[in-house]
């Protein structure tokens, strides 16, 4: 007797949770190389139109490799004292004249904008871009107007420039503790409701790895769930590990940060005048302890990897990142963070969304706190991490014991809304 065998359904694989890396100076190298090999860097590249030579290269090969290319407009830098300073600000194609205000981006000032960002778009072939936006201060700022202006404006042009299918994401910059108004944050929701948008980049300022305390984290967890209502992705920028966190709680759909740096959103050095004197310097990369989620100068990591015991509890064990250990950590950094961080966003993406803050608590949040309890014995100057894994444990497990359900940001990689389908 022949028995008749059913086909067996498969369940849809989760859409993927976004990691977006946006390289420094000297980052390219590292990115290109990856490509070339045909490794996954992230699922989004945030590229700096100051950096253009340097950067502008990797976006036809990223392309390729589905990983998206996101040009940044740089609104913040051309519109504040301290960024207009900055090398290049001044000299890109939709810079204009002077430092951008809400009087010179009305009418005709904000077409002489737009058309020159959106042709830049257009030739570069960048899969999206962040749109013109500002920082916001007060509820009645003049910027609100401006930004939606501008933002409607961008979409129009692109679409008629065909590229419909290039995606427009919205930075929302301002400080955090003004969405704690019920007023304002309702008014938030409604004027980005309004807008042609394919995400929300939130760039809350302070916020981050480093300086995000108990009250900090918990009023940013229901800043995001009230913020779900708009049905489009929210992405956590300059996050950090910190931004793990919230994506596996489902605050946000997708993380953003520079490689090995840039993982705290800090404002004041781009708002208020620069120190006369002042000048930028290139600091050595970080080296990511992915054990604790937490970066180190490569001096503290050489010391505690001298500990005894240090070497198993908190180095690479991968061989495919890190073949000679703690060796290739400290020897190849961006490399051994890229792949740590791919690695940490996509076992999130690869279960229920249910199940992801439990198991960023049991599998990564509570082992962390031990191992960075018995590092900070051996090695002092990690006490402050010690102190932030602690902090989060507490504020996190109180979230999940307060709420047994909670809303979900939508996932920020791998979509097209209808709208640009």
């Amino acid at each position: 007797m022949s028995m008749t065998v059913q086909p067996r359904r498969l369940r849809p694989a989760p859409e993927p949770l976004g990691n977006f890396i946006r390289p420094g100076y000297n980052d390219h190298t590292v990115l290109a190389q990856a490509l070339a090999e045909g490794r996954s860097v992230a699922s989004g590249i945030v590229l700096n139109p100051l950096h253009a030579e340097r950067q502008y290269p990797l976006v036809k090969e990223a392309n390729a490799a589905g990983v998206e290319t996101i040009l940044d407009s740089k609104s913040l830098e051309l519109s504040s004292l301290g960024g207009y300073v900055m090398s290049g600000v001044p000299d890109l194609p939709w810079a204009g004249g002077d430092m951008h205000t809400p009087r010179l981006l009305q009418g005709r000032g904000a077409a002489e904008m737009i058309q020159p960002l959106a042709e830049t778009v257009a030739e570069g072939e960048f899969s999206a871009v962040l749109a013109p936006t500002h920082f916001i201060d007060t509820a009645t700022s003049a910027w609100w107007g401006i930004d939606a202006d501008l933002t409607t404006r961008l979409r129009i042009l692109l679409d008629q420039l065909e590229m419909n299918r290039t995606l427009l994401y919205y930075p929302l910059m301002l400080r955090a503790q003004m969405l704690l108004d019920d007023d304002f944050l309702t008014q938030t929701i409604r004027y980005l409701r309004a807008l042609p948008i394919d995400g929300v980049w939130l760039r809350l300022h302070p916020f981050g790895t480093t300086n995000s305390g108990p009250l900090v984290l918990k009023r940013y967890l229901a800043i995001c769930r009230h913020l779900h209502e708009l049905g489009i992705p929210l992405v956590a920028e300059h996050s950090g590990s910190i931004g793990v966190a919230l994506l596996a709680f489902g605050a946000v759909g997708g993380v953003e940060s520079g490689v090995t740096f840039t993982d705290t959103v800090n404002l004041d050095g781009l708002l208020r005048a620069p120190r006369p004197g002042s000048t930028p310097f290139a600091r050595a990369p970080r080296v990511y302890l992915q054990q604790l989620g937490a970066f180190v100068e490569p001096q503290v990591a050489e010391s505690l990897f001298a500990k005894r015991g240090m070497r198993a509890a908190n180095g690479c064990l991968d061989n495919s990142c890190c073949p000679r250990g703690v060796a290739d950590m400290i020897a190849h950094p961006r490399e051994h963070f890229l792949r740590q961080r791919m690695r940490e966003v996509a076992q999130l993406t690869s279960m229920p969304s249910a199940l992801r803050p439990g198991n960023y608590m049991e599998n990564f949040l509570r082992p962390a706190t031990d191992r960075a309890s018995r590092a900070a014995d051996l090695e002092p100057s990690l006490a402050p991490i010690r102190r932030r894994l602690d902090s989060w444990r507490g504020t996190l497990g109180a979230d999940l014991e307060q709420h047994s359900t909670f809303t979900i940001s939508e996932p920020a990689a791998g979509r097209r809304l209808s709208r640009t389908a």
